[in-house]
């Protein structure tokens, strides 16, 4: 069976001007992959120049009474896109609001020990915080509607050291050794709620995910990532499964896939994701190990074209319901049936 171990992260995921790849539990101090010599076809390209091509990416996953949602925050430096969208599960209805933000210094910062990236904006603030010196993380938003959406707020808080609490890394190839993707991986029991247009909202539990990602990026970068979020038969399951153009040539080796159960991490194998009749209808999630045989179906899709100068980006939030069976490192069968998750899909074209 498939099997991928995870070892000590390092101090530095650069040095001397190259990445130590590999598969960690744990994270680096710093999430930095700035420094790799000459990382686009070998051309030795100015520092400064180098820097513009690492897009940052940070996002939050959550589920929690009777919502699912993703929080995003997107670092192109010269400017920064921010989007909050969930849905009722029980209805299938979706509140999507995003903002671009102007340019600044640092959207995303690269200290995993401490940190925030937000929006500002009045009308569309977004947080996201951590503070694992203190033992803890927090997600907040606070958006303003119009005539077709609420008015919408919440707020969730986290123990570092609950029982579903993970923390691991994955530097890879992207997609040879002259160029790296670094992902910290983090899973999190939450408490908190969602409130629209100023109703009282008690707090509850529920479980989020949170991703924070370096990559030195293409000209045209495609990626699909596919969220899995719930308690299934009494078991806290979260799952992250990801195909893009940016993988590494050795994606056996290197690759972001991982499954947690109950605070439990198994490296996965690389996936396929297919959508033979549609992004709109069933997906087909599967690896050549047998350890992923799944089906994404639909309930809910969310689409955004953004053509902003230099940069296009087009994007697909999907929430629906994973089908299928998962195999953890000790070889159990994680049977899945009417699981929520989210599939998200980005095109970027990015001069």
């Amino acid at each position: 069976m498939y099997s991928r171990p995870f070892t000590n992260p390092p101090e530095h995921i650069i040095r001397k001007h190259k990445a130590i790849f590999g598969t960690f539990s744990g994270v680096s101090p710093h999430l930095d992959i700035r420094g790799m010599r000459a990382p686009y076809a070998g051309i030795p390209f100015p520092t400064f120049l180098t820097k513009l091509r690492i897009k940052s990416r940070i996002n939050y996953v959550f589920a929690i009474d009777g919502f699912i949602g993703l929080a995003e925050i997107m670092d192109f430096k010269v400017l920064g896109l921010s989007e909050i969208i969930f849905w009722n599960t029980k209805t299938g209805k979706r509140y999507v609001y995003h903002a671009v933000m102007p340019p600044r210094r640092r959207f995303i910062p690269n200290i995993t020990k401490r940190g925030i990236c937000a929006c500002y904006r009045k009308s569309r603030f977004l947080k996201i915080s951590w503070g694992r010196n203190h033992k803890h993380g927090a997600m907040s938003f606070s958006v303003k509607g119009n005539s077709v959406r609420p008015n919408a707020e919440g707020y969730f808080y986290s123990k570092i050291d609950d029982d579903f609490h993970t923390d691991c890394m994955f530097v890879n190839p992207s997609p040879t050794s002259s160029r790296c993707s670094a992902t910290w991986f983090n899973t999190m029991e939450i408490k908190g709620h969602i409130a629209l247009n100023k109703e009282e909202a008690a707090d509850s539990a529920g479980l989020a995910i949170m991703t924070l990602n370096r990559t030195y990026i293409k000209v045209h970068s495609k990626i699909k990532i596919a969220y899995g979020l719930g308690i299934y038969k009494e078991r806290k399951i979260a799952f992250l499964l990801k195909n893009s153009n940016l993988d590494a040539a050795d994606s056996d080796r290197y690759n972001d896939n991982v499954l947690v159960v109950d605070g439990k991490q198994t490296a996965l194998p690389p996936v396929y994701m297919t959508h033979p009749f549609g992004i709109d209808q069933k997906w087909i999630i599967q690896d050549t190990e047998s350890m992923v045989d799944l089906t994404f179906t639909p309930i809910s899709k969310n689409s955004r074209v953004l053509n902003i100068i230099a940069l296009r980006s087009s994007d697909n939030t999907i929430y629906g319901t994973f089908e299928g069976v998962l195999i953890t490192a000790d070889g159990e069968k994680i049977s899945l049936k009417g699981f929520p998750g989210i599939l998200y899909r980005n095109l970027i074209r990015f001069i």
